[in-house]
């Protein structure tokens, strides 16, 4: 066996690797469409190389035309494999129809025995070229914003590619038509294989970082959202209050928090089902979102109970704003099974730092105002301006 074609093994063995741990890691609990078309072109392109192997046992015309037909397709699934972080979707009906010319021409050149080297060499590399510009560059443009990093590094692994493959088919068609030394050819078929090697681990684990990035984003978004509504659970409000906390001590102004519960919602999931109740949570939670400004930071902290952090608002206009919310509630509604269910919430108001200087300070005097809401005739926001700073108390048997 030739060095090119010790090489040319490693090559094969190498990506059948890379291939096999792409479509394992695929299967896992993070589907990954990604890494399942990348592994599938991975190995394909194992199998052209295992294909070019075998020359010297089978037929030659066979084997070379076999193996460069699965070389021109393992790119299209490569490509298909990046572009799947994109949204970018490669026409199809072309690029079959390309393809299928490729194989064509491989197959008039090598069982015709018509300028076989040349189109071995030369027919499979423009797809290849083409493809991974294309995904190259819109991975690089347009890739999940949670691992642009990683995006842009692999579109530089793809570039690289496609450069290393012009490289090469420039020296080799030198070669060729110098009809140079088969030493001279066996090295630098060597050379570019290790080369391939070193790129082909690079752009593989280069889209696994691309799926890490998102996977890690996907489990920072379970950590921080409610997952029923959509909204920001209670660690992550109690994390926005905690930033405002700080604005406002560098003098940038104190800031609102209101506190909302939906009234009587045990009666709803009595009456009507817990997947009605469900459904009240949901609309309540939009009618809310619609109501508050941009920068209001809306979030479910459990059960039926809701808070929104008004920033930069005073005393006044904070009430409003709770009212606003309020109103926006009642005005809304869901239909259930055929039953249009309407919701109302009660809300109290309190500021910081005038009512307490962190969150179990503020929040208590926030949801005791709630509950004399709720004592007060339901539907309604209690006005924090007359109600005094009691200690905070247990809330056994209130009102709900």
């Amino acid at each position: 066996m030739s060095r090119a074609q010790t090489v040319v093994l490693a090559l094969l063995v190498l990506h059948a690797m890379l291939g096999t741990l792409c479509l394992v890691i695929a299967r896992g609990e993070h589907k990954s469409p990604a890494l399942r078309w990348w592994g599938w072109g991975v190995l394909v392109y194992a199998a052209g190389l295992g294909a070019a192997l075998l020359r010297d046992l089978v037929p030659p015309a066979f084997a070379l035309t076999l193996a460069n037909s699965l070389i021109t397709v393992a790119p299209v699934l490569c490509a298909m494999g990046v572009l799947a972080h994109t949204r970018y979707v490669l026409p199809r009906l072309p690029l079959d129809v390309l393809v299928l010319a490729t194989v064509a021409i491989l197959s008039v050149a090598n069982f015709g025995r018509v300028h076989a080297d040349v189109v071995n060499l030369v027919a499979p590399t423009p797809i290849a070229v083409a493809l991974f510009v294309i995904a190259g560059w819109k991975i690089w443009r347009d890739g999940p914003p949670e691992a642009r990093a990683a995006s842009r590094f692999l579109a530089l692994c793809m570039f690289v590619a496609v450069g290393t493959w012009i490289v090469r088919l420039a020296i080799m068609g030198v070669e060729t038509g110098e009809r140079v030394g088969e030493q001279e050819v066996d090295l630098t078929i060597a050379l570019f294989a290790i080369m391939q090697m070193v790129n082909g681990v690079a752009t593989t684990l280069t889209l696994v970082w691309v799926d890490v990035r998102l996977m890690q984003a996907d489990l920072a978004r379970v950590a921080h959202t409610d997952f029923l509504t959509g909204l920001p659970n209670r660690r992550s409000v109690l994390l926005r209050f905690r930033e405002e906390a700080g604005r406002a001590e560098r003098g940038q102004g104190g800031f609102a928090l209101a506190v909302f519960d939906i009234d009587r919602f045990k009666q709803i999931n009595d009456r009507h089902g817990h997947a009605a109740g469900d459904a009240v949570l949901k609309e309540v939670a939009r009618a809310l979102g619609e109501a508050k400004r941009a920068h209001d930071v809306l979030g479910r902290i459990g059960g039926e109970e809701f808070v929104v952090i008004l920033p930069q608002q005073s005393r006044a206009g904070a009430l409003d704003a709770a009212e606003r919310l309020r109103n926006a509630v009642a005005h809304s509604a869901v239909v259930v099974a055929g039953a249009s269910i309407r919701a109302t919430v009660s809300g109290g108001v309190a500021f910081y730092p005038e009512d307490g200087e962190d969150w179990d300070h503020v929040f208590a005097v926030a949801d005791r105002r709630l509950y004399d809401a709720k004592r007060g005739g339901r539907d309604r926001v209690e006005p924090a301006a007359l109600i005094d700073r009691r200690a905070t108390q247990t809330h056994a048997g209130k009102p709900r």
